[in-house]
């Protein structure tokens, strides 16, 4: 079909030349003849580069990381737990994680905790496992060591994806959250959240107030061989607190896809993208902000593309407050300090508040 019309336009634009040329006033033929000439051949060349990026391939990762990362194995043989807890703690990030597994440990004494440790000093992996110490806890050092240098990369999370792979292989379904997230009340909440999941479609997210092109650079879409339109008023999901599911279906049609870009830089990170510099104000507001969500924005679009841009197949828009609160790093660091000194200040930590 593109080649029918470039012969078309090239027809077109032959014929209106030489009819030009032969109309044209005699002292004006040879102006003429040149800027005719020099506008068919830009005209050409533009069409021809269309094309060309028409017919080429998206950029594609090392098939070599699959098999390194499992996807060329099955996830669901073997013995797995029914459900675990899962966090990651980088450098620096020792006092949230600490705070985390205690959070853990008072509300859900039950389950299984996976902290992946993400490159933490030695000095402060050996404090984590002794605060996680019990049969419940387990601190997984994963080495990303042999994966493109950007996955380390915290503004862009693409390891995230790739540690919520790895837990999927552990167990049969997940809870993966930031290790600055804290429960509130009692598992019963958590509970229905699980079983909802696990009966429907093995994702389940809360929904912000953006739109997911308002955190998306317009290239990414492309990527994924979708208009930007179709994402005009579908909410984006926060990673922050997100359920999954290991079946077959999740593994294929989310987490490999998520990988795939992952690990291929121009989906990832499309030229001028940037984590900073975020303008909400700007109307409509499903117009992009002009800062792009890299892992989270992938994963958002993989999702409304499996679903059919139904986000109630993957998401609820309940509030959130009653499961679970973000506490920042400057919060923990002062909690811990402050307990360290035997200081009580229940206020600064409102996780023991039922």
């Amino acid at each position: 079909m593109r080649t029918k019309h470039f012969l078309l336009i090239l027809f077109t634009v032959i014929s209106t030349s030489i009819l030009l040329i032969l109309l044209g006033p005699a002292g004006q033929q040879n102006d003429s003849i040149k800027s005719i000439v020099s506008q068919t051949h830009e005209r050409l060349r533009n069409l021809q580069n269309n094309l060309r990026d028409a017919s080429e391939p998206h950029p594609e990762m090392n098939p070599k990381y699959l098999a390194q990362l499992g996807f060329t194995q099955s996830l669901y043989n073997g013995t797995k737990c029914n459900f675990s807890i899962v966090t990651y703690a980088l450098p620096g990030e020792l006092a949230s994680t600490i705070l985390y597994a205690q959070n853990i440990a008072a509300k859900l004494p039950t389950e299984q905790l996976l902290i992946y440790d993400l490159g933490l000093v030695e000095s402060d992996l050996h404090t984590l496992q002794a605060f996680c110490n019990s049969s419940r806890c387990s601190v997984i050092s994963y080495d990303l060591a042999s994966l493109p240098s950007y996955v380390t990369d915290v503004n862009m999370h693409a390891f995230r994806p790739i540690i919520i792979h790895d837990a999927l292989a552990r167990a049969r379904t997940i809870l993966f959250t930031e290790n600055s997230v804290r429960l509130r009340g009692t598992g019963r909440e958590l509970g229905d959240v699980r079983a909802k999941t696990e009966n429907g479609s093995g994702v389940m997210g809360w929904t912000t107030q953006q739109a997911v092109t308002s955190r998306t650079h317009p290239k990414m879409f492309d990527y994924f061989d979708t208009d930007a339109d179709n994402f005009l008023f579908l909410p984006m999901i926060s990673l922050d607190f997100v359920m999954f599911v290991g079946t077959p279906a999740v593994n294929d049609k989310i987490m490999l896809p998520w990988v795939r870009c992952m690990l291929t830089p121009e989906c990832l990170h499309p030229i001028g993208a940037q984590s900073g510099g975020c303008k909400y104000n700007k109307k409509p507001q499903y117009r992009y902000s002009g800062c792009h969500g890299y892992d989270t924005s992938a994963f958002n679009i993989i999702l409304g593309l499996t679903f059919g841009f139904d986000e109630a197949k993957y998401s609820t828009h309940e509030d959130s407050s009653s499961l679970y609160y973000v506490e920042t790093l400057e919060q923990a660091t002062k909690i811990l300090e402050n307990r360290r000194r035997n200081i009580s200040d229940t206020s600064e930590h409102p996780f023991t508040e039922d």
